[in-house]
């Protein structure tokens, strides 16, 4: 009989001794190591690193030093060896490797061993990353399970804080047989924190920290790992068309949707689409053949979601494809649903994508008008839908009701349903903290056919919002997991204080249910059509000081319930206090903004104070993963500026002396007359004049629109013509003063008391968004009222003083 090799001899010693009967496994005994972790002998970065995370987990745990090894250097003496990733031992005792499917997880002790492995594959054109979205890890997700319910890890944020490791000198573990494959194919909750964000944030904000936004984002990179955050199924959603304006706008306006009587658009990467044009049909399929080819696995679907916005087509053919009756109420009145136009699009795509290949499927949003299901219209086949969602939390439970009954709906007619939610989004740095419904609902899709998720955006309110993302992030894995459980996870963090956790986090909820018909209402009443763009500009009216006192309060009782307990938990129950300060101090920032703006601040320097603090306030706890603070900064700065942030980047460190008022008298100047019939001069007629806000721009108020109106929809280019008046307090004579100008579009010329003071044209294709001063010092009155005009010129865009003016101190 030949010699049997050495490895394979080995292998079968190992299984004879992994046969014996054990009831415990001792990883480590009183803060020594018992175990040694095994690799493959040539592993990939994914096994190595899973190797690294388990090490580091049980370090901190036990205080014992583990080693890892490849398994060919396998001591004998150790007592316990785990064996992570595909290694030749597990392969020898009989697991099939192979057979394990993508991302699916295999947990087996053997006698006194333990095997950690997955279904691991190297996504299309990637590297071996265990951080990659296109790679399935399945033996480092292995490891964050054993991790978890084995030993009882657990990750509620990012960060050390948010981490909870049990101290555990021995560590021992019982028999465990398990094989898992994730339900859900695609779970992605979208990370709020990137790199990508520096040049917008400066923009709107001013320097921004680099190096601490890409710890942030590594952080929460991790957390998302580690919460087993990944896919094999790879689906192409997203705006399909944002780039077809520039690209086929001039040679084929057919594909474009006619609206208002035109094929053109101001705003090309939210351009719609005439859904009925059947050039369109073969364009989009056409585009989308030598990318299937090419990489039939990442391009097996093609998308054919429609972008984002209103103008949906009004010509003829798109408008014959709705139904009439079919509408849905909103507060401007009924609205026709376009879902059967959409349905009948995709079908046409769908058909023409089964002709190259009965493997590929048509990708679409189930969105905005077309969100509910199409009556009449019947799917093809190889149609995915993604779901968008128009409920919000928190609600009072009929939106979610809704929520079901359209996800059923959707269910009968698309070949695979996507959870596309924006529901993380809408969650600010105030505690809304909607426990119940939102996990309900999540759970609800997940036992009727959710095969993938895609949430956008994780907003890292991490202290204010917390079980909120903690139950989504572990409801994507843990599919039945209770509400219950995985919230006293969550508190049992926090030790002897967590009943005041639970007790804070509950008050939350309620008060924001019960406040949530008055968030819609205030939302519409302030003129905002959703919730996204209104949520931040309503905070102050929805979360005052009534509502954060009995907050408060309960928090001091958790940190003197939490004194005895050892530093990690005192410093969570801290940082919820943090969070709750800065959501009272992003409340006030947002009222004082709000106060300076509309010139009703009765102390122009303590509002400024205000704002400055939060700013400085956010930046400081942010560092600590209480809050995703850039995450913060854009959704205050995205739909105008809700927290001050251009305001105090404005100003600089000029001293604000005094806004001038909103609403100044104005007058178009179409001949070009009012410069030589010296409109500047306070003793011209006010005939003529009518009044203009000075916080937007003239062709979006009345006397822009009637203009419009009257000529052929043609909006007004020309001359128009502000005044107002102002008194100063004596204090500040001797003071170099000027007039600050928040923006003008586009050129400015200023009299002051009748004399010109300044020509101001526009410099640069930014000059009508660059703030700019001129300086009034030898020409303001102290003890009269003065008199101010300015003759704005516009050739292009909306027109006009669009953001306040103030006079400053240098």
């Amino acid at each position: 009989m030949e010699a049997m090799p050495m490895r394979i001899a080995a292998a079968l010693t190992l299984a004879i001794i992994c046969a014996l009967p054990v009831s415990a496994i001792d990883l480590t005994v009183n803060g020594e190591a018992n175990c040694i972790i095994l690799l493959p002998e040539e592993p990939l970065n994914i096994h190595t690193f899973a190797a690294q995370e388990l090490q580091t987990h049980l370090q901190a745990m036990s205080g014992a030093e583990i080693d890892i090894r490849p398994e060919v250097e396998r001591p004998i003496h150790m007592p316990c060896r785990i064996y992570v990733g595909p290694t030749d031992t597990a392969a020898a005792m009989g697991i099939d490797i192979e057979a394990l499917e993508p991302e699916a997880i295999r947990i087996i002790t053997m006698g006194n061993d333990i095997f950690i492995l997955g279904g691991d594959r190297i996504g299309p054109g990637d590297n071996d990353d265990p951080f990659s979205f296109n790679n399935q890890v399945g033996t480092l997700f292995a490891v964050y399970d054993f991790l978890q319910d084995q030993l009882g890890v657990r990750w509620l944020w990012p960060g050390k804080t948010g981490t909870v490791i049990p101290n555990r000198p021995t560590i021992s573990v019982g028999q465990i047989d398990i094989h898992e494959v994730p339900q859900i194919k695609q779970r992605k909750l979208r990370s709020g924190v990137s790199t990508k964000m520096v040049d917008g944030l400066e923009a709107a904000a001013g320097w921004v920290d680099r190096s601490a936004l890409e710890q942030l984002q590594q952080d929460e990179q991790q957390w998302l790992t580690r919460m087993r955050m990944g896919r094999s199924l790879f689906v192409n959603f997203g705006h399909a068309f944002t780039r077809w304006y520039e690209e086929y706008g001039e040679t084929n306006p057919e594909y474009f949707a006619l609206y208002d009587g035109s094929r053109t658009t101001k705003n090309p990467d939210r351009v719609k689409m005439c859904v009925s044009q059947p050039a369109l049909w073969d364009a989009v399929v056409e585009k989308w053949k030598p990318l299937y080819a090419g990489n039939p696995v990442s391009y097996q679907t093609l998308n054919a979601c429609e972008n984002d916005g209103g103008g949906f087509c009004e010509c003829e053919s798109c408008t014959a494809w709705d139904i009439a009756d079919y509408t849905n109420e909103t507060p401007e009145g009924p609205e026709v649903i376009l879902s059967d136009r959409y349905a009948k699009f995709w079908n046409e795509i769908a058909k023409r994508v089964a002709e190259v290949s009965p493997d590929a499927y048509v990708t679409a949003y189930a969105y905005s008008r077309y969100r509910f299901p199409p009556r009449e219209t019947k799917l093809e086949p190889n149609i995915i839908i993604g779901f968008v969602p128009g409920v919000s939390y928190p609600n009072s439970g009929g939106p979610s009701a809704q929520f079901q009954q359209d996800w059923l709906a959707w269910r009968e007619q698309a070949a695979m349903l996507f959870l596309r939610p924006n529901w993380l989004g809408s969650l600010h740095s105030v505690p809304e903290t909607p426990l119940y419904h939102m996990a309900e609902d999540f759970r609800f899709a997940a036992r009727n056919g959710m095969v993938g998720t895609d949430f956008d955006t994780l907003s890292g309110q991490w202290l204010a919002q917390g079980p909120v993302y903690y139950m989504l992030a572990r409801l994507h894995w843990d599919t039945g997991a209770s509400t219950e459980q995985l919230l006293s996870e969550y508190y049992s963090a926090f030790g002897a204080a967590a009943p005041k956790v639970r007790e804070y986090f509950e008050y939350w909820n309620r008060y924001a249910t019960s406040e949530w018909p008055r968030w819609n209402d205030k939302i519409y009443e302030l003129g905002y059509r959703n919730n996204a763009r209104g949520a931040e500009r309503i905070i102050p009216y929805i979360y005052d000081e009534e509502a954060f006192a009995p907050a408060r309060e309960i928090l001091m009782q958790a940190r003197r319930l939490a004194a005895g307990e050892p530093e990690t938990v005192r410093e969570r129950v801290s940082q919820l206090t943090q969070a709750l300060t800065h959501a009272q101090m992003t409340s006030d920032a947002i009222a004082a903004t709000e106060r300076i703006n509309s010139g009703e601040t009765e102390d122009l320097a303590s509002d400024i104070a205000i704002i400055k603090r939060m700013h400085d306030y956010r930046m400081a706890i942010g560092r600590r993963n209480v809050i995703n603070p850039y995450w913060a900064i854009g959704r205050d700065t995205k739909f105008g500026d809700y927290a001050g942030y251009k305001l105090v980047r404005d100003i600089g460190n000029r001293r604000a002396v005094a806004l001038l008022p909103q609403t100044w008298r104005f007058r178009f100047d179409p001949d070009e007359v009012g410069e030589s019939g010296q409109w500047y001069n306070l003793h011209h007629s006010a005939d003529g004049w009518t009044s203009l806000r000075t916080d937007m721009f003239w062709e979006d108020q009345k006397p822009g629109q009637d203009w419009q109106a009257a000529h052929e929809d043609r909006p007004y280019d020309g001359l128009g013509w502000y005044r107002t008046s102002f008194d100063l307090d004596p204090q500040y004579q001797g003071k170099k003063l000027v007039l600050f100008f928040g923006s003008v579009d586009e050129d400015a010329k200023i009299w002051l008391n009748g004399e010109l003071v300044a020509d101001h044209p526009m410099e640069g294709d930014a000059g009508w968004k660059t703030p700019f001063t001129i300086d009034i010092t030898d020409h303001v009155r102290f003890n009269e009222t003065n008199f101010l005009a300015v003759q704005v010129r516009d050739s292009s865009g909306k027109g006009g003083i669009y953001k306040r003016v103030w006079i400053m101190e240098e």
